[in-house]
């Protein structure tokens, strides 16, 4: 089962997003686990389930970094990259990220020039890999539209004070993306985070999932749910 975002042109942009649904892996990666950097030796067969893409879909090795990727060409293997945004101006080639609670973001331009797909993590927003990605996108970023998708929710993604203070600093803003619980814990939301970055950068369209990972186990792979888990990837491409 995949999801398709739908805020881009279908004539000239393809996007999907995998679910858990419909792959071959066991527990506890059943069974569309597309994580193949991780211990399930079918994640690299699920690869090949994946109906409707241009070629098979080849993954960065993510960091949490803030580094950014141009693909000119059909990554030759998976990992050949050591990255957490891709982006590419060719036609038929996949930009595609792994998550199981980060938040994935996938770009395109409103003259379909160029799309990325970009891997958001705590670490990863709070080091501006979004500023960094559009910033070599070279578009005027009034003119992308941005999805973002599945992700934590922030009520099962606790934090500590310290964890809060540190975005609180950097801007203040953030504020705004942490929630203090009766018990006086601390939790964050990683999409409206990435909102308030991407607003502050000009982009005008943002379109949101309402899926949060943790919270809906017959759909998602959740890290912090599980423990030892799958991926979902989020993929984008120029047709």
């Amino acid at each position: 089962m995949i999801i398709k975002p739908d805020i881009f042109s279908p004539q000239a942009i393809a996007s999907i997003q995998t679910t858990r649904l419909g792959g071959q892996s066991q527990k506890p990666y059943d069974s569309m686990n597309l994580g193949v950097f991780g211990k399930d030796e079918q994640a690299l067969d699920n690869s090949k389930l994946i109906a409707g893409v241009p070629h098979k879909p080849i993954f960065m090795q993510q960091l949490h970094s803030n580094t950014v990727v141009e693909y000119r060409s059909i990554p030759e293997y998976h990992g050949q990259f050591k990255a957490d945004a891709c982006f590419t101006r060719e036609k038929n080639i996949l930009c595609a990220v792994l998550t199981a609670d980060c938040l994935p973001v996938l770009i395109a331009d409103e003259s379909a020039s160029t799309v990325a797909a970009v891997h958001c993590g705590w670490r990863g927003l709070f080091a501006d890999i979004l500023e960094k990605t559009l910033s070599q996108l070279k578009v005027d970023n009034t003119k992308l539209y941005c999805w973002l998708g599945p992700c934590i929710s922030y009520k099962p993604y606790r934090v500590d004070a310290e964890f809060r203070q540190k975005f609180v600093r950097k801007n203040k803003e953030f504020a705004h993306c942490f929630y203090l619980d009766k018990k006086k814990h601390w939790h964050a939301d990683l999409k409206k985070i990435a909102v308030i970055q991407l607003e502050a950068l000009g982009v005008k369209h943002i379109s949101q999932s309402p899926y949060c990972t943790h919270d809906n186990k017959n759909l998602f792979f959740s890290y912090r749910r599980d423990g030892e888990t799958g991926r979902m990837a989020s993929m984008i491409w120029l047709k």
